[in-house]
């Protein structure tokens, strides 16, 4: 979550009404008695005054409400996204819409309680084309089960007064370059650049090492990260070595220190706030909240890569349906309108990098507001492209980050956690 400073608060009436003139239907019909109640599990909690996100969702619902007066959202809180994978896989008719994160899409796809969505797009002609990046790269065993909301790219973050002091007059665009902070900004508590292999936050394992750096490099600019079914390793042997290799050479240049043999999200964060981390490749959704943290001494590049302009893997969060749920009309028509370019322009006020290429039409595109959004919407274009995960996707991500962090610690050759990795993987894989 954004530590974002609090918005200014739409009453839901005043917004209905302006959502009313908008979509060209009388105000008074958005309170007309609904017949239906559509539940949406999301992490975006309704009752948030310090995220901007929550503020557009229920912004967005009230809209969705407004056009279709007789279905309610009934929004369901999920901050780990544990409640929709729970309800998968126990074949639940309830949450109805699922906002699904492409690392888990495997995962909720095998389960065969999301609803393939083909033939919907098809028969409402949904355009297929108005996408930073394609549709075809979010299908999982050739069929698209959810539609994008949004997209995230690692990008590269960096305190400005450390770069102004140690006299870096550039941001580096490759790993080499990155190695060659550590004797410019590795010095006493104050570490160049924080990897992030711990084991906690996200969905669970090292996600935030997974999501920042290894997924990048062992899939490179063409390879698949995992198989299309989300069980076989997708990536090289030569691949995996290359990123260990990378991963320890930037520890012995001091680039990285052991400190963030523990860091995560938050740790990662933590140290760029206290400015005990000078820079790292982090979270775009993240950004905002840490730039007004550090009185604006913050700024960002493209995330360095192997070779310079390398692609970057890109995730974000689809909209599913609950192949149980006996309302998966209704269900439809609010998927359906949260990724419509209108609903798609109210959650860019939340400082998402959305979906839709028309949505970044509006108005509020040419405002001082949106100019990094505008940056990362580019970057996604430019450098982006999305890959298959795993069906246990946060068990590989753990094996990684302890294959990593005992690489360190014992001071292994790289090629021992090509040999760890991919042991411990088919292992894993075989008792799920």
């Amino acid at each position: 979550m954004n530590d974002q400073k609090p918005v200014r608060g739409t009453t839901r009436r005043s917004f209905v009404a302006g959502a009313a003139a908008v979509l060209g239907v009388p105000a008074g019909r958005a309170f007309a008695q609904a017949t239906e109640t559509v539940s949406y599990d999301t992490f975006l909690d309704p009752a948030s005054t310090k995220d901007p996100r929550s503020a557009a969702q229920t912004q967005m619902i009230a809209a969705f409400e407004v056009s279709h007066p007789r279905v309610k959202v009934r929004v369901v809180v999920d901050p780990t996204g544990q409640n929709g994978i729970r309800a998968a896989r126990a074949k639940s008719d309830s949450p109805d819409v699922i906002r699904v994160n492409t690392f888990q899409m495997p995962e909720f796809v095998s389960t065969g309680s999301v609803l393939a969505l083909d033939e919907l797009i098809a028969r409402d002609k949904v355009d297929t084309t108005d996408w930073l990046i394609g549709m075809d790269q979010t299908r999982v065993n050739g069929k698209v089960w959810g539609l994008q909301q949004d997209y995230r790219i690692p990008i590269y973050v960096y305190r400005k007064s450390k770069f102004a002091e140690a006299k870096i007059a550039t941001p580096p665009r490759t790993y080499e370059e990155v190695g060659g902070l550590g004797r410019l900004l590795t010095k006493g508590n104050q570490m160049a650049y924080g990897i992030p292999l711990g084991l906690s936050g996200g969905i669970g394992g090292a996600q935030a090492f997974m999501e920042f750096i290894l997924s990048s490099i062992v899939a490179g600019n063409t390879d698949p990260f995992f198989m299309p079914n989300g069980r076989e390793i997708g990536f090289s042997d030569k691949r995996l070595l290359l990123t260990a290799s990378i991963v320890k050479d930037l520890f012995a240049k001091k680039a990285a220190t052991p400190v963030c043999l523990q860091f995560a999200y938050n740790e990662l964060q933590d140290g760029l706030r206290a400015g005990t981390v000078a820079s790292g490749t982090f979270a775009l959704y993240r950004y905002s909240g840490l730039k007004l943290a550090v009185a604006n001494d913050l700024a960002w590049a493209p995330a360095p890569s192997v070779a310079p302009d390398d692609k970057h893997t890109v995730y974000g969060f689809q909209l599913c349906i609950n192949s149980h749920s006996p309302r998966q009309g209704a269900a439809w028509e609010l998927v359906k309108f949260m990724i419509s370019p209108a609903a798609q322009a109210l959650a860019a006020h939340g400082g998402e990098v959305v979906a839709r290429a028309s949505a970044y039409k509006d108005a509020y595109f040419k405002t001082a507001q949106a100019e990094d959004q505008l940056g990362w919407k580019s970057l996604v274009e430019a450098r982006g492209r999305m890959v298959n995960y795993s069906i246990i996707q946060s068990t590989f991500n753990q094996i990684c980050g302890e294959a990593f962090q005992r690489m360190i610690l014992k001071d292994l050759a790289p090629a021992a956690v090509v040999q760890e990795v991919r042991t411990r993987y088919a292992d894993a894989l075989a008792k799920s």
